[in-house]
């Protein structure tokens, strides 16, 4: 988590002016916040600051500086808060007699009380107790004092770090390099990617350096002679966003790295999803979930060097549901637009019933067979629905089939597991008058079993089984045949998990012409597939999992269509891998995706993909 715009000058300031408050405060009630005695005020109904002001007999900037929210304007029912003298001033010259370091901290969007607290090492009852107004709530804008202690005053190792790095920022104008503190899984290139500069630059601020430690101090050099802001990057170092100690983490990363100020049309969306921080060995699950976010990320970047405020909160669910709700108690998540969901059935269900209360569309990529989407207007089904998708594909293959014979190869020991599909594409075929054939097969299919079918014609064959091992025992036998019948046409039509098969299946595949139907495909050959593959490498120092679907390119194509809909765009999105095309169902309340990918696997090794 990042924190920014520390001042020290204005908050001795604000603590020095505690001896001028005029006596009309001092006649207000008080009331005790976390062990301190403050003078409260509630504010009424068309008052504004100028009358509170005359009314108490103190300056806006009095006012201002002890209630922070005050300068966003007055809301009827705010609570103001002013401390009770009780003798002791904290001053420039006697803070450091006192044992304390004196900052003020300007809260940002996605921070929070404990993250805040945690960072300068005091409790959250402390924090608390010097800022009584965030008790209401902590809201971004607000500048919060603190008084922490100084090192040489009971300050312990690790709040030591923290308070020196803040510090550090401070003297910006006369450093030359900045201490950074290497996090887990962290490299060379994501370090120096993360604060704008290159991999030797890094290298050279930190001579005798080799291999990268948790815990490791670098030198971080800077242009010019100055202290490296920390962020000034097109790729947001994913253990900076991802790998911060609080678990749950608010981030603004890619709006502060392209200099553009948050505003109210800004494109902001929450991701909450088990990245399982809270585990010294992140299981296989939670890795490629933090492979969809690093994938989220550059579709931001892509939007943001043209020049669009994108803001992006990350939320951890620790696979937890008291964690869940945990995030969504926290008010600054009702700044969002959009929720990327997690796949779990029951945490879901909360986020989805947080959207519709709150007005925020919720994005469901993980659970294929849920259907909140039918009766909750928020959300977003992510997959084109099971029902549908078989209607979809059986009409397709249906028209495909179209002046061939149909053939149905069923293997009597086989899984013949698409029988759903199988009996609705007869049903199509009989609709449409098209005869077809079954061939039942004994063990593996032969030249011979296909001499019943006449030599003339051309041919559409249909496995009733989707396994691999069963596919490689019919499709060399149609392959022969067909080369010694020198048939005008003869192809072959299968299912989505026919897109992970490799070596001599897809071979096969190509040979005959097979047509299969899909969610989602990647074509590992396209420019647009190798490029995205480049950028990954080239921001992460690693390539994507080698898995299907690839949860890189999931997450790139989420961002991309999920950032482009809140620009306004809603219409079709076919992306690198995956397609968004969302749609009302008659009878539903929410959308839902409808686009489904018809995939040709043609001779030459050729690769067709068309929408449906």
């Amino acid at each position: 988590m990042k924190f920014t715009r520390l001042s020290i000058s204005a908050v001795l300031m604000a603590w020095a002016a505690l001896g001028v408050i005029n006596a009309s405060v001092k006649d207000l009630p008080t009331r005790e916040v976390n062990g301190r005695s403050y003078h409260y005020y509630e504010v009424t109904a068309k008052e504004t600051v100028y009358s509170i002001c005359h009314r108490l007999g103190i300056t806006k900037e009095e006012l201002v500086q002890y209630n922070p929210t005050v300068a966003d304007g007055l809301r009827a029912g705010t609570m103001l808060f002013f401390p009770v003298d009780e003798g002791a001033t904290l001053t420039p010259s006697n803070a450091a007699q006192h044992g304390v370091t004196m900052v003020s901290h300007y809260v940002e969007k996605g921070q929070t009380i404990y993250g805040i607290a945690t960072h300068y090492g005091i409790s959250t009852d402390e924090l608390i107790r010097q800022n009584p107004i965030v008790s209401e709530g902590l809201k971004a804008g607000q500048t919060l004092h603190l008084s922490i202690p100084s090192k040489d005053h009971a300050m312990s190792p690790s709040v030591q770090p923290r308070a020196q790095e803040q510090a550090s920022r401070t003297a910006a104008a006369s450093a030359a390099n900045e201490g950074y503190i290497v996090k887990k899984k962290e490299t060379f290139y994501s370090i120096a990617n993360a604060h704008g500069i290159t991999v030797g630059e890094l290298e050279a601020a930190n001579p005798g350096i080799t291999v990268l430690r948790e815990g490791q101090v670098l030198n971080i050099p800077s242009a010019g002679g100055q202290v490296s802001a920390g962020g000034a990057s097109s790729a947001p170092g994913l253990a900076a966003v991802v790998n911060d100690s609080t678990k749950s983490i608010g981030v603004d990363e890619l709006a502060a790295a392209s200099g553009v100020t948050p505003q109210s049309s800004e494109l902001s969306v929450a991701v909450i999803l088990p990245f399982m921080l809270n585990e010294e060995n992140p299981s296989k699950s939670a890795q490629r979930y933090t492979e969809f976010y690093k994938g989220f990320l550059l579709a931001a970047d892509s939007l943001r060097n043209n020049g669009t405020p994108v803001r992006i909160s990350v939320y951890d669910t620790e696979g937890s549901i008291s964690k869940v709700r945990e995030i969504l108690a926290n008010p600054e998540l009702r700044n969002h637009r959009m929720i990327i969901a997690p796949d779990n059935v029951e945490q879901f269900a909360l986020i989805s019933d947080y959207g519709r209360v709150n007005g925020m569309k919720v994005l469901n990529n993980f659970i294929v067979r849920d259907e909140t989407y039918l009766t909750n207007p928020s959300v977003m089904h992510g997959n084109i629905p099971s029902g549908l998708m078989l209607e979809k594909a059986v009409n397709a293959m249906a028209s495909r089939m179209a002046g061939t014979m149909p053939v149905f190869l069923n293997l009597s020991d086989g899984m013949n597991d698409k029988g759903e599909v199988v009996d609705a594409l007869k049903a199509a075929l009989d609709a449409k008058g098209i005869v077809y054939k079954t061939i039942n097969v004994d063990g593996r299919l032969t030249v011979n079993d296909l001499k019943t079918l006449a030599s003339e014609g051309n041919y559409t064959f249909v496995p009733t089984s989707g396994r691999q091992s069963d596919v490689n025992r019919l499709l060399p036998a149609i392959i022969e045949w067909r080369d010694e019948v020198v048939l005008p046409s003869v192809k072959v039509m299968g299912y989505p998990e026919w897109i992970t098969f490799r070596g001599e299946t897809l071979a096969n595949m190509h040979n005959l012409n097979t047509t299969v139907y899909s969610r989602f495909f990647d074509d590992e050959n396209n420019p647009r597939s190798r490029s995205l593959e480049n950028k990954f490498k080239e921001w992460y120092g690693a390539g994507m999992e080698n898995a299907v679907p690839r949860q890189g390119m999931l997450g790139f194509d989420t961002g991309m269509f999920a950032l482009n809909y809140l620009k306004g765009a809603t219409g079709l999105y076919d992306g690198v891998q995956n397609g968004f095309d969302f749609f009302v169902p008659q009878g539903a309340a929410g959308d839902c995706n409808r686009l489904l990918y018809l995939i040709n696997y043609r001779p030459g090794g050729m690769v067709e993909k068309a929408n449906l």
